[in-house]
């Protein structure tokens, strides 16, 4: 009643009230600024946040699938000598010695054949793998064979084998190739930028030609073509095609009985030095 009454108290509660509302007015805009700068800086970040979290998922389910390709080759043995590719016990008495071509059908549907009669074996049998891409499948195949060399070198063995397995299963075959030769490489566990530049040097390009021409010079005419080698004497049997377990069995006990024939009768010689690359080598003990 008393500022009712009096003029100039009500004067000053206008502006006590017109002060309180513009501090208020203020305190609310600055949380406005503030919260929206708060939303701005979060809106610029957020896309870089989210593809950082999307960069750690995708690695992590690279990482668990190169896990599981590679362990369906634990048999591939880490060390072996230099420039071979060998799957199973480095003193296996026999060797599945294979010409293969990463663009032939025939190759894919063999490609289990050996593996899973070297993991039965129990060390008995090891298989190694010889290039021999065929011209009317290439680009494809010599791409194939050149990339799974530069696997080789850059991570080893193991991941040379989880590299054409993984090439049979994704090519269209027939000289198509992969879709990426360099992302399939990545998921065997090979740096991309060293793969490439190891790919487009064709550094061995000329390892393959090598290998191309002594398996037809070894008589190979056609992919798969796989010498059963009996590593006590030097003997092998060549089976042509993509051809059963037993097939290769059979060869096996062939090579068997040959065993007090020397291998200049009927077979060509084993050579003198384990050092040599050519399928003959395995002859020899390691």
């Amino acid at each position: 009643m008393v500022i009712k009454n009096n003029p100039q108290l009500r004067c000053y509660a206008k502006k006590a009230l017109l002060t309180a509302a513009v501090v208020l007015a203020t305190l609310e805009l600055a949380a406005y600024r503030s919260q929206s700068q708060i939303d701005e800086a979060l809106a610029e970040r957020l896309p870089d946040a989210i593809k950082q979290v999307q960069a750690q998922q995708e690695e992590a389910a690279l990482k668990a699938e190169r896990e599981g390709v590679l362990a369906v080759w634990a048999a591939a043995p880490a060390q072996v000598p230099e420039g071979r590719h060998l799957y199973g016990s480095l003193n296996a008495q026999f060797t599945f010695v294979e010409f293969s071509d990463l663009e032939c059908p025939y190759c894919k549907r063999f490609h289990e054949t050996p593996k899973t009669l070297v993991d039965q074996s129990g060390g008995k049998l090891n298989w190694e793998w010889w290039h021999y891409p065929l011209a009317f499948h290439s680009p494809g195949a010599m791409l194939g064979a050149q990339a799974a060399e530069c696997v080789a070198e850059l991570a080893g063995n193991q991941a040379f084998w989880a590299f054409t397995g993984e090439w049979f299963k994704r090519s269209q075959l027939n000289g198509t190739g992969v879709e990426s030769a360099e992302q399939l490489a990545r998921l065997v566990g090979v740096p991309a930028e060293p793969f490439k530049q190891c790919l487009a040097s064709e550094k061995y390009k000329a390892k393959v030609e090598q290998q191309l021409a002594k398996g037809t010079e070894l008589g190979v005419t056609g992919t798969p073509a796989t010498f059963v080698v009996d590593n006590m004497t030097g003997n092998r049997v060549l089976v042509r095609g993509a051809q059963t377990p037993q097939t290769l069995l059979e060869a096996m006990k062939q090579a068997i009985s040959m065993r007090d024939t020397p291998p200049s009768q009927g077979n060509p010689p084993a050579p003198a030095e384990a050092s040599s690359t050519a399928p003959e080598a395995q002859a020899k003990r390691q």
